[in-house]
């Protein structure tokens, strides 16, 4: 009795071990034909895409002449004294002055004039210098030259100047010295402030903002309630 019950056990067990064989070798074959229908698909897809890739980079120049594309890729002519200078965004050059007072120079762009000189060309350059009692005088302009080794500033264009004590200053050129402290120019000069309204064939700053002169002929008209012992001097040389 024993020995028929192991028998029908083994038979069984055989009868479900061969089902399983039988399943896992379907699902082989069915993964095979799948395998290859993938294969075969990809050696006419792979061709296809290559071949539309060659003919977008041939066809696409015609495609830019028709005007409709926008967005277009051509290569810059640098000219060799460009490329051997520097070129540097929102430059920013800082120092003290003989006293040991601070200055600053900034500029939207920078460009060194030839290779290996102290000549800075700047675009929109400001100049700041700190005066001993801490007051400041600003200088800006559309343009300007900047000499690293003797701290000479040259500004050209639309000349700003104003100082701590409530002066503005227009005129189109001046010449600054950052290590001295000192600033000049012989343009006409038109300026207002505290005291009144004034025009000048040119002006001189010294001791570092403190005193500013207007040299003559000059024109000078006093508000009535000009602030009395001004920083500025007014005058003609």
């Amino acid at each position: 009795m024993t020995e028929s019950r192991e028998k029908n056990f083994a038979e069984r067990a055989a009868a479900q071990i061969a089902g399983t064989s039988a399943e896992a070798f379907a699902r082989a074959q069915k993964f095979s034909a799948r395998y290859s229908l993938f294969v075969n698909a990809m050696r006419f897809v792979l061709p296809a895409i290559a071949l539309s890739l060659v003919g977008l980079v041939i066809a696409w120049p015609h495609v830019q002449n028709t005007g409709k594309v926008r967005f277009k890729l051509n290569f810059a002519n640098v000219a060799p004294s460009t490329a051997s200078s520097l070129t540097m965004v929102k430059p920013r050059f800082t120092g003290v002055d003989d006293s040991q007072r601070p200055y600053t120079v900034t500029a939207d762009n920078a460009t060194q004039v030839a290779g290996g000189s102290p000549l800075i060309d700047l675009d929109q350059p400001v100049a700041d210098m700190t005066m001993k009692d801490g007051s400041w005088i600003v200088l800006r302009s559309a343009e300007g030259t900047y000499d690293q080794t003797s701290h000479d500033l040259d500004l050209r264009g639309s000349v700003n100047l104003f100082h701590d004590a409530g002066y503005e200053f227009e005129t189109t050129r001046a010449f600054m010295n950052l290590q001295a402290g000192i600033a000049h120019g012989e343009e006409p000069v038109e300026g207002q402030g505290p005291f009144g309204h004034i025009h000048s064939v040119g002006f001189k700053v010294t001791e570092h903002g403190r005193y500013v002169f207007f040299t003559g002929p000059a024109k000078l008209i006093l508000y009535p309630k000009a602030h009395k012992g001004s920083n500025a001097n007014k005058g003609a040389s």
